[in-house]
Parts: structure tokens; C-alpha cells; sequence
């Protein structure tokens, strides 16, 4: 190392470097010194530079420090003198930094407010009402908030409200705070200062000002009285808030004397301006009473007070006055007068008697009813009246209840002054006084007699038929409630019979309903002959009857009362000139057997009554259970069939119409299936009855049209020559109105030309309804479609109502062609029923047809068209169109060699 070579001496440096001369080594270190020397004279050099520098450095910041000394002292100086200030302030003074937390508060703040430490929110000084006020005012900010008083100053630019602030003993008082941002010189937001002021004792004074001005308002408002005050040199008027109401003026709104002239009634109106004026001239006080304008609402009247002030020299300075309305008193004086009016002419009679029963005054009605005079009554007891009717206990316990309730009301019996017992509706009232004490009876009655005899009338009504007088249902079910209740706590049994009139709805077309009528009532005598005293019968309505057995020993004795009913409708009903035989079929039912309340009786009853129609009238049926169950199978396949057509579960088959003739098909009849999925194929026989029976015949016979017309619309367009598309009507679908819309509907979405479409109706129902429905059946052929009278034969149609008929073909039976080929007599009716047809110009078709002879019997006689078994079952739409025109070819009019037998 240098500093080492620098200390050896020469022969140190020799022996270190051995094999060299001692004069080289010597001039070696010599230039080795010198270079040392050189090195270590920069080296100083640069140490005196940096010495000085540093000491450069050193004495400016002594001068920098030195400076903020000074600026610091100066700030201190200056803060200790702002808090000086800030101290000798006696409200609050708050000094916030740019978050709204504390930075600095004075003496009077430290002193009175609740403790608040530096850094701390000043929201905590709020109280919590205050707090969530200021918090539900501010809008959702992006930034934390710490103080809701530094926003909303912040929100606002100042900020002056009243706030209630936290003291040091846990109470609020009241401080009008004002705030206002700083800013530094350069503009940037620096905090803020928050001062306030002490108002809680100016807040009381306010609040007790406003108490009692409340107080004044509410006085006003109890007394429904206003107050005013009239400037007499300047005109300029003032009142309450009260009186401005009384006028029907809205609060706040400019008083004036026109405003005050326009809310008197305009009869009032002159004697009230007029009247004060003369008044206060005089000197002495104004009192007026006068009617204010009618704002839509009951008559009111107000009553004026005025007095008449005066300065020093006697002139007139104001008037000041209230305004009362006094239309309760006035109703008051007008309901005493009314009352007294009423009193005498009151259609009730009253009279008012002492505590001790001794009349003291009575009104005109009293008299009209009793015939006494008021002379005549005045000062007696109230027992001249009395009729002896009623038992001293009826008056004891009348009395009683006076003295316990006050109040007592019901039916008196009492004497007419000529001795005639009269039906009272009597309501006494006791009359108390202040301590409770009874020191009169009012008693006021009235006549009931007509009355009495009225609700007998309305009675009869209410629990008898009108038609007949026996027990109506309301009566009915009352009086089986009572025998069940009775037939169970006694361990008895009754039974229950349900009865109609066989036929009953013929009678009623065909002779009319005053017939009907007659007949009606001449079967309750005859029902009451057969039955017990004890026994209730009674009407349902209709040719509907109900009998009720009591105390029935066994099932036998219910049905022997049965069939004596039956047998006793067997004979016929002498009806003034005519005599009807109307037999009965009944239904019966057992308590306890079959059922232990009334619905299920009734129930009970009327399915055995259905099912002995359904086996033959003029019998009666004793309830058994499969009854039930075969109602229940019904009401299933109703239900089930509701869903049929949301199911797609109903379908239509095709049969065809031949002509008898040359064999070519003439059209096709739509015949409706169903397919259930757990029932599988379901008989029309079974489902269409329930279907009509429910009124679903409706909807379905609908789809059934709109779908048929579909199917033959697109055989047209495949160019198949189908002729005419039958479909059923029921007689549902007739009755209702909209029949025609129905079937203008379906060949309008269809497209089907209304001539392809034929419309079968029973005769049957022809002739139950042909007057009433013969219009709807002619709007039907206005459309073009053609229509069949179906099931020919079954019914007694007259000659008349075929003819009037707008019908175009009638469809013979079936039934007729079971025997038609063995049987001369079936031959004749058919032979003259296509004969009739004929003669009416109508094509006549027969059903069924099933053999080669039938056939040639039918072609025989003339038939135009068959139809049947014989030469095709219904099919469905794919497979009529296979097997009819698939015989001769698409396009082609399919034939078939009606003499050789086509069944499918």
C-alpha cells in the first residue's frame, strides 16, 4: 500500500524489492513521495472546498431556521390571538377542517357545550332529531360523510338554522347556528367556522307566544267566536283566524269591509251595515244577529259585538269586536219549537207522568188513540188505562226493569175510554236528574192492530205457498230441523217423500197455465186426506211436494203412506169441466237409514224420485245406495267431459247418405265420439243425455258444427263430390238466440257454401217448441243451409205443424225398420209417412237399414235415401274418405250397388 511505502526506509524499500540497485530504488520512492506529496495537496484542497461549502450550507439554514422561528411565533402569535378573540365571544365559535372534523372551539364552547375532542364530527353537539333531518335532507355524495352539518353547509355555500345542542348536563338548548366555508389564499377549501347563538330563552318566549296564541285560537274556535278591529279614519280591517273562518274566508287572506259585507246574507245585508254605524254614532255598543251567505250547507247564523274607541280628544279612533255564530243556538230554540210542534202533532201518542204514575201533559195522538181528552187524564194514574189483560207479574217486571234500566219496551194490551181492548207498541222512558233520581216517565205508543193483522199476512207469506197454502220450503226446513233434532234425542224415525206430477209440464202447454194451476191446488187436499195431522206436506215449487212423516215405526210404514199417495193421484181431479188423471211417482227417504240432516234426506229422496222416473212413473222408490252411486257415475262422466274438448278427446265419425235410387252417396251424417283415456270409448248413449242435461251440449254441439263444416270444406277442395254435410241440433242449441250467429260462424270460417249443410232437429222437440222456435228455424233456411226433421214417427207431430215447417227431409226411424220386411203394420206406417213426405215436397230418408229386405221394401215404397249398417258403420274422416271414394277413384261420384251389402 502507498501509506506503507511512504513510512519504510530506503533499505526497508531495497530489501522489499531484492535484485534491484539501491539508487533505483531510492529515485523510485523519491517519485513515489512526490507523487504522494501532489495527492495528498488536491486531497486537502478539496477538503478546504467542501469545508467552506458546508459552512455555506450551514449558515443558510440557520437563516431558514431561524425564519420559520420567527413565522412560527408570528402563527402562534397570531392563533393565540384568534383565540383570544374567539374566546371573548360568547356564543359558540367552531373551527372545522375541510372533513368537518373539530379543529378548534373557544372557551364558551369548551365551558358550556357537551366535551368534543379535536378531530372529533361536530354533528355529535346535534341532537338526534336534528341529525337525522340535516342526514335525510343531503342527496347520496360520493365521499364518506363525517359531519352532516359540514355537507349541508358545503351543499348550500352558508348555512343559518336553528339546532338544539348538547350541553355539559346532558340537556339541549336551543342555538340559532350560522357557518360559512374558508378558503386559503390560492382558493382551496379549507374548513369551515361554525358559530352560534344561545336562543333558548328567546325560544321559549316564542313558544309561550305561540301557546298562547294557540290558546286564544282554540278559545275562539270552543266559542265559535272571531275577534276584529276596524281603523275608523283608514277603513283597514283585521281579524282572527276564527272569524276569517266564520266568513268562509281562507286564513291570511287581506280582511276588508267588502269582504266582510259579501259573507252576510243578502237579505241581512242592509241591517247589518246600516245597524253598527247608527249604533257607534250613538255611542253605544253594536249586538246584531243576522244569517252569513249560504256556502252549500246548513242555514248559519252569527251574532256581532262592536264597541266604539276614542283618543284623548273624544274623536273616534277604532272599533274592535267579536263575531260568534250561534247557529247551534239557534237550532237549539228552532228544535224547541219543533219539538213542541212535533209533540202535538206527533202521530205516536205521548204523555209525560211523575214519578209517582200521574199524568201531567199528553198530546193529540193520545187522545185520538185512547179517547180520553187531556182534561180528562190530567192528574189521574196511569192505571185508568188499564185493560186487565196482562197478569200483575207482566206489570212487575215492567216496572222493575224501568228501575233498573231506565228503559222499557214492548206490547200493551190497554182500554179504550169506550171499553174496547186496543194493541199498544208502548216505549217508557225514566227521567233522571242530576243525582240520578227518576222524576218523570215519558211514554210513548201507538196503535198495532192493523199491524198485528198485517204480519199475520206477511207470515202466511213468508212460511205458506202462495198458491196452494201448504208449507212452503223456508217452513219445510224449519220444521225438519226440529223433528231431526227431536228424532235424534229420542232414538225415533221419520222419512222423508219427495212426489211430482206425471206429465205435469204437458198439462201446462197444452191446457194452459190456469189449468196447471187449478190442478196444483186441488192436490193439496188430496195429499193432506191420505196423510196424519201430524204429518207436514208442504210445496217446493213447480208440481214439486215434500212430506214429512214423524214417529215412522219401520221402512214398511213409509211405504205404505207412499203408495197410498199413489194410489190416491189415481183418481181423477175434478177440475170444473174438466177431470185429469195426474198420477204421482215418489221418492223416499229414512233417518236414520239413508241419512241424519236434511240436505242429505233431501238428496236421498229426490234420487229415489229420479230413479223411479226413470223406471216408471206412477210408483213410488225407496232410496238405495247404488241410487248414489249411479248419481255419482254421472256427475263423474259430467265432470270428465267438461275436459273433453281441452283434451282432444272428442272426435267426429262420418256415415254415409245414399241415394235408394241409383246408390250414389248424397252426403254424410257428422256423428260425435269420445275416447277417454281411462274409460276408453264412451257410448253416445250415455254421454250426450248428461251432456244436455248439463247444458255442455251447447259448447259441444258448437265444436261439433264448426268442425264438421271444416272437414266437408276440405273434401270439396280435394274435389270429392260429398252432396250435403249433416249435423244434430239439440234442443239447447235451438233455444238460444244466438243459433244463427253460431252457424253463420262456422260456415263463414269454414268457407263451406251454406247449400252443402244440413241441420237435423227432433221431432220430438218440434213438437214441444215449433211456435216458439218456427222464427229461428226460417233464419236458419235464410242462410241457405237445408234442414231434417230426425227420428220421424217416435212423436205425434200434427199435419199442421209439419206443414208450416221450413223443413226440406224427413228421416224415418229406426225403430220402424226392425220389423218393416215381416211386419204388414210397420210396411203401412212407413209406406205412409214417405207418402206424407212426398206430399209435402220433402225428400224422405230412412235410417237404420240393415238387411237386403229392408232395402227393397224401402226401394219399394218410393224411399229416396237409407242410411245404416248395411252399407257402412260411421267411420272416421280418413277412413270414410277411403272406403267412399276410394271405390270409384278420387274425383269420381262413388256408387255403390246398393243391392249387395257393404258393411264395415
Amino acid at each position: 500500500m502507498p501509506e506503507r511505502a511512504a513510512t519504510m526506509t530506503p533499505p526497508e524499500a531495497a530489501a522489499l524489492r531484492p535484485g534491484r540497485p539501491a539508487h533505483d530504488e531510492v529515485a523510485a520512492l523519491r517519485l513515489e513521495v512526490e507523487a504522494l506529496r501532489l495527492a495528498n495537496a488536491a486531497l486537502e484542497g478539496q477538503l478546504l472546498a467542501g469545508a467552506e461549502q458546508a459552512e455555506s450550507m450551514f449558515a443558510a439554514l440557520e437563516r431558514q431556521r431561524n425564519e420559520l422561528r420567527g413565522a412560527h411565533a408570528r402563527e402562534l402569535s397570531l392563533g393565540a390571538f384568534a383565540q383570544r378573540i374567539m374566546d371573548t365571544v360568547g356564543g359558540v365559535v367552531i373551527v372545522v377542517d375541510p372533513e368537518g372534523l373539530l379543529r378548534q372551539c373557544n372557551r364558551h364552547c369548551q365551558a358550556q357545550l357537551a366535551p368534543l375532542a379535536e378531530g372529533g364530527s361536530v354533528d355529535v353537539l346535534l341532537h338526534p332529531d336534528d341529525q337525522a333531518a340535516l342526514a335525510a335532507a343531503l342527496p347520496p355524495l360520493p365521499w364518506p360523510v363525517r359531519s352532516v352539518l359540514f355537507e349541508s353547509l358545503r351543499r348550500l355555500g352558508q348555512y343559518r338554522a336553528e339546532h338544539r345542542l348538547a350541553m355539559r348536563d346532558g340537556s339541549h338548548r336551543y342555538h340559532l347556528v350560522e357557518a360559512a366555508l374558508l378558503y386559503s389564499a390560492q382558493g382551496k377549501e379549507e374548513g369551515a367556522v361554525i358559530s352560534g347563538t344561545d336562543i333558548s330563552a328567546l325560544k321559549a318566549q316564542e313558544l309561550e307566544l305561540r301557546a298562547s296564541e294557540a290558546r286564544f285560537k282554540q278559545a275562539e274556535q270552543v266559542a265559535r267566536a272571531g275577534s276584529w278591529e276596524l281603523d275608523v279614519a283608514s277603513g283597514a280591517m283585521r281579524w282572527s283566524d276564527e272569524m276569517a273562518r266564520l266568513l268562509g274566508r281562507a286564513p291570511g287572506e287581506p280582511a276588508s269591509l267588502a269582504a266582510f259585507a259579501a259573507a252576510v246574507h243578502p237579505d241581512d245585508r242592509g241591517s247589518v251595515i246600516c245597524g253598527p254605524s247608527l249604533a257607534l254614532s250613538s255611542g253605544a255598543p253594536c249586538e246584531l244577529e243576522f244569517r252569513l251567505a249560504s256556502t252549500g250547507g246548513p242555514e248559519r247564523w252569527a251574532h256581532l259585538r262592536a264597541t266604539l274607541f276614542h283618543d284623548a280628544a273624544g274623536a273616534p279612533v277604532r272599533a274592535v269586536g267579536t263575531l260568534q255564530d250561534i247557529s247551534a243556538r239557534r237550532q237549539a230554540e228552532e228544535e224547541m219549537r219543533l219539538a213542541a210542534s212535533v209533540f202535538d202533532n206527533s202521530l205516536n201518542a205521548i204523555l209525560l207522568a211523575d214519578a209517582q204514575g200521574r199524568i201531567r201533559k199528553v198530546n193529540r195522538a193520545f187522545t185520538e188513540i185512547t179517547g180520553y181528552s187531556a182534561e180528562e187524564v190530567q192528574g189521574q194514574n196511569t192505571r185508568i188505562m188499564k185493560s186487565g189483560e196482562h197478569p200483575p207479574e207482566f206489570y212487575a217486571a215492567m216496572w222493575e226493569q224501568l228501575r233498573t234500566s231506565f228503559h222499557w219496551e214492548g206490547e200493551l194490551l190497554n182500554r179504550h175510554k169506550d171499553g174496547q181492548i186496543i194493541s199498544v207498541w208502548e216505549s217508557i222512558v225514566a227521567v233522571r236528574d242530576a243525582a240520578g233520581e227518576v222524576t218523570h216517565h215519558i211514554g210513548i205508543f201507538y196503535d198495532i192492530s192493523e199491524q198485528k193483522a198485517a204480519a199475520q199476512r206477511i207470515h202466511q207469506l213468508a212460511y205458506y205457498d202462495a198458491l196452494t197454502g201448504l208449507p212452503n220450503r223456508t217452513l219445510l226446513m224449519d220444521r225438519c230441523q226440529h223433528a231431526l233434532a227431536r228424532a235424534a234425542r229420542e232414538g225415533e224415525r221419520l222419512a222423508v217423500l219427495f212426489l211430482d206430477l206425471d206429465r205435469f209440464k204437458h198439462f201446462n202447454d197444452s191446457l194452459g197455465h190456469p189449468v196447471g194451476d187449478a190442478l196444483l191446488q186441488a192436490v193439496a187436499p188430496r195429499l193432506q186426506q191420505v196423510l196424519r195431522g201430524s204429518d207436514t206436506v208442504a210445496r217446493l215449487g213447480g208440481d214439486e211436494f215434500v212430506v214429512l212423516l214423524e214417529d215412522v215405526e219401520t221402512a214398511a210404514n213409509a211405504q205404505l203412506v207412499a203408495r197410498r199417495i199413489v194410489e190416491a193421484f189415481k183418481a181423477p181431479f175434478e177440475l170444473g169441466e174438466l177431470s185429469l188423471t195426474a198420477t204421482t211417482t215418489v221418492g223416499v227417504s229414512l233417518y236414520p237409514d239413508h241419512g241424519t240432516d236434511v240436505t242429505s234426506l233431501f238428496k236421498y229422496a229426490d234420487l229415489a224420485l229420479y230413479q223411479g222416473k226413470e223406471s216408471g212413473r206412477g210408483d213410488f222408490r225407496i232410496f238405495e245406495t247404488r241410487f248414489n252411486d249411479a248419481a255419482r257415475q254421472r256427475m263423474h262422466l259430467e265432470n270428465e267431459l267438461r275436459q273433453a274438448l281441452l283434451r282432444n278427446e272428442l272426435a267426429l265419425h262420418y256415415q254415409p247418405l245414399l241415394s235408394l235410387g241409383d246408390g250414389r252417396l248424397a252426403g254424410a251424417e257428422a256423428l260425435l265420439r269420445w275416447t277417454h283415456p281411462e274409460l276408453g270409448s264412451v257410448s253416445p248413449a250415455h254421454f250426450i243425455p248428461v251432456a244436455e242435461d248439463s247444458g255442455l251440449i251447447v259448447p259441444i254441439g258448437a265444436w261439433v258444427l264448426e268442425q264438421a263444416c271444416h272437414q266437408a270444406r276440405r273434401w270439396l277442395d280435394d274435389g270429392l263430390p260429398l252432396g250435403v254435410m249433416a249435423v244434430n241440433l239439440s234442443a239447447l242449441q235451438i233455444q238460444r238466440d244466438d243459433l244463427v250467429a253460431t252457424v253463420a260462424n262456422a260456415l263463414t270460417l269454414s268457407g263451406l257454401p251454406a247449400q252443402h249443410l244440413e241441420l237435423e232437429i227432433s221431432e220430438a222437440y218440434i213438437l214441444r217448441h215449433a211456435e216458439r222456435d218456427l222464427r229461428q228455424l226460417a233464419r236458419l233456411r235464410e242462410l241457405g243451409v237445408s234442414l231434417a226433421l230426425d227420428d220421424f214417427g217416435t212423436g205425434q207431430t200434427s199435419l199442421g205443424h209439419l206443414r208450416r215447417l221450413p223443413v226440406g227431409k224427413l228421416k224415418i226411424d229406426r225403430a220402424f225398420m226392425a220389423d218393416i220386411d215381416r211386419d204388414p203394420a210397420g210396411a203401412t206406417v212407413t209406406r205412409a209417412i214417405i207418402g206424407l213426405g212426398h206430399g209435402l215436397g220433402m225428400t224422405v230418408l230412412a235410417e237404420g237399414v240393415e238387411t237386403e229386405a229392408q232395402e227393397a221394401l224401402l226401394r219399394a215404397q218410393g224411399c229416396d235415401q237409407v242410411q245404416g249398417f248395411r252399407y257402412s258403420r260411421p267411420l272416421p274422416a280418413a277412413g270414410f274418405e277411403a272406403f267412399v271414394w276410394g271405390r270409384s277413384g278420387r274425383g269420381d261420384t262413388p256408387y255403390w250397388p246398393v243391392a249387395a251389402p257393404h258393411v264395415v
